[in-house]
C-alpha cells in the first residue's frame, strides 16, 4: 500500500509540474508563464502582430518576457512558435508593453512570432499566429482587416507608421518565407486550417511566375475599406448586368475590399472575397465625389501647419476649439474635394463626433492635388522602373519591377507626367515611387 501511495503521489507530482495547457482549435495554449503584470485593462481597438528578430525557441523568449519584462521593458501576450505552440505570458484584456503606450492601452491582445530556420515549423507557427489573432480578435469583437484606418488587427510596422515607432515587424520575416502582406491579410480574413500549405502563391507571385489573371484589364490590386451610404447590391459579376446574389449591403455597413475597378457602367467597382470564398462585387453608389458627398476613403495625414479641428464641413463650420499642430497626424475615413477652397479630410473622434480638417499643406508634397496617405498592394503587368522621386524624368535607382511581382505602398501621387504614383519605403530606409503602368 505504501508503495502504491508513493507511485500515486509521484504521478500527481509529474501532473502538477507539466504546464496546464487550454485547447484552443489547431493549437493549445501554455499558460504556465501567464502572471497579470498590468492591472489596467485595455480599451479593445487593436490586436498587434510582431515577430521576435532572432531565431530561437519561442519557449526562450517565453522565459525571458517571464523573467525581464521589468528591466527590459517589454512583453507581449502571447509568444507563438516551437512548431504551432502558443505561450501565453500575460491576461488578455490588460495592457502589454509592446508598441508604445498609446497603442499598449488600446490593445487586449499582443502577438509575438518567434523565428526558425525550418520550413516545416514555420508552417505550423504562421498557423497558429494567424488562428489566434483571429480568435481573439473576434473575442474582442475587432474587425478582421489588416492594417486598416479605425479598429482591427495591427502590425507593428502599422504602428509605427501612424502612431509611434520605428519597428516594421512581422513584414520582414515573413517574406523570408514568401508571405506577403496581402497573403496575411487574406488569411486573417479567412483562417487556416491544417491542410492549408501556408506558403502557397496566394496574391503575390514570386519573381518569374504569372501574375494572377484579372477578370477585367482595368482592375486595381488595391485595398481598404467603403461605408455605403445607400443599399446596394452585391453581384456575383462586374457590371450592372452581373449576377445578383440576392444580398445587399446596408446604408452604414462597410466592405473590406482588395480590388478597384474604374469605370464600369457608370460606376467605380469594389471586389472581395466573401467569407464563402467567392469573389463579390459592389457599386461604389455614394454621392459624387464633390464637397457634399466625399470619398469613404481612409489613410492618415501629417500636419505641416497648426489647422483648426471643425464640427463641420468648409472655413465657415464652426470651431470645436482644437486643433491639429504641425508633426501631429489625423487617421481619416473620408475626404470632401475643393470645399472653400481646400480638400477636407473627417473622421469620429474618441467621443464619437465626427469632425473635419482642410488639408493645409499646400503643395509641400502632401497636397490633396497630388498625395494620398492610402496603403495597399499592386501587381504589375509590365516590367515598371523603379525611380527615387515621382515624375517620369526622377533619378532611376536601376531596379525595376517585373510583371507578376507586387508592390506595398503607403503613398499615391496622382497624375505626374500623365500616370498616376505609387510611393514606399525601401527595406534600406529609401522612399521610392513607381509608375502605375498596367
Amino acid at each position: 500500500m505504501k508503495k502504491v501511495k508513493t507511485l500515486l503521489m509521484t504521478a500527481i507530482v509529474v501532473v502538477m509540474t507539466f504546464a496546464p495547457i487550454v485547447g484552443a482549435g489547431a493549437y493549445s495554449i501554455d499558460t504556465t508563464y501567464n502572471q497579470t503584470r498590468s492591472s489596467q485593462r485595455t480599451n479593445n481597438n487593436y490586436i498587434i502582430l510582431h515577430e521576435t528578430g532572432g531565431v530561437a525557441p519561442a519557449i526562450n523568449n517565453a522565459q525571458y518576457f517571464n523573467r525581464e519584462w521589468r528591466n527590459a521593458g517589454t512583453y507581449s501576450s502571447h509568444v507563438v512558435g516551437d512548431g504551432g505552440k502558443v505561450y501565453q505570458i500575460s491576461p488578455d484584456g490588460y495592457v502589454q508593453w509592446g508598441a508604445g503606450s498609446y497603442a499598449n492601452a488600446r490593445s487586449p491582445v499582443q502577438i509575438e512570432l518567434a523565428r526558425t530556420n525550418d520550413k516545416a515549423t514555420f508552417e505550423k507557427d504562421y498557423k497558429a499566429y494567424v488562428n489566434l489573432a483571429r480568435d481573439m480578435a473576434k473575442k474582442y469583437n475587432i474587425p478582421l482587416t489588416l492594417d486598416g484606418a479605425g479598429r482591427g488587427i495591427k502590425s507593428h510596422s502599422w504602428v509605427s507608421n501612424n502612431i509611434w515607432g520605428d519597428h516594421t515587424d512581422p513584414y520582414g520575416y515573413l517574406a523570408q518565407w514568401g508571405i506577403s502582406k496581402a497573403d496575411l491579410a487574406q488569411d486573417l480574413r479567412t483562417g487556416l486550417n491544417d491542410s492549408d500549405d501556408a506558403d502557397a502563391s496566394k496574391t503575390t507571385p514570386a519573381p518569374g511566375e504569372s501574375a494572377p489573371e484579372p477578370d477585367n484589364d482595368n482592375y486595381q490590386s488595391q485595398s481598404g475599406s467603403y461605408t455605403f451610404q445607400h443599399t446596394t447590391k452585391i453581384r456575383n459579376s462586374l457590371g450592372t448586368n452581373g449576377g445578383y446574389t440576392g444580398l445587399n449591403y446596408n446604408a452604414g455597413q462597410s466592405v473590406n475590399y482588395d480590388r478597384v475597378y474604374k469605370n464600369v457602367n457608370g460606376y467605380d467597382w469594389l471586389s472581395y472575397i466573401s467569407y464563402g470564398g467567392q469573389r463579390r462585387y459592389v457599386a461604389m453608389t455614394n454621392s459624387s465625389n464633390s464637397g457634399n458627398g466625399g470619398q469613404s476613403q481612409s489613410g492618415s495625414y501629417t500636419f505641416q501647419n497648426t489647422t483648426k479641428i471643425r464640427n463641420g464641413l468648409g472655413t465657415s463650420a464652426p470651431y470645436s476649439g482644437r486643433n491639429y499642430s504641425a508633426g501631429q497626424t489625423v487617421h481619416y475615413d473620408r475626404v470632401y474635394r475643393n470645399v472653400n477652397g481646400y480638400d477636407w479630410l473627417s473622421y469620429i473622434s474618441y467621443g464619437g463626433q465626427r469632425r473635419y480638417v482642410a488639408m493645409t499643406n499646400g503643395n509641400s508634397g502632401q497636397s490633396a492635388s497630388t498625395q494620398q496617405n492610402t496603403s495597399g498592394s499592386y501587381t504589375f503587368r509590365n516590367t515598371t522602373k523603379i525611380r527615387n522621386s515621382a515624375g517620369v524624368n526622377a533619378g532611376y535607382t536601376g531596379r525595376n519591377y517585373s510583371a507578376g511581382q507586387t508592390v506595398h505602398y503607403d503613398r499615391i501621387h496622382r497624375n505626374i507626367n500623365g500616370y498616376d504614383w505609387l510611393s514606399y519605403v525601401s527595406y534600406s530606409g529609401q522612399r521610392h515611387y513607381i509608375a502605375m503602368t498596367n
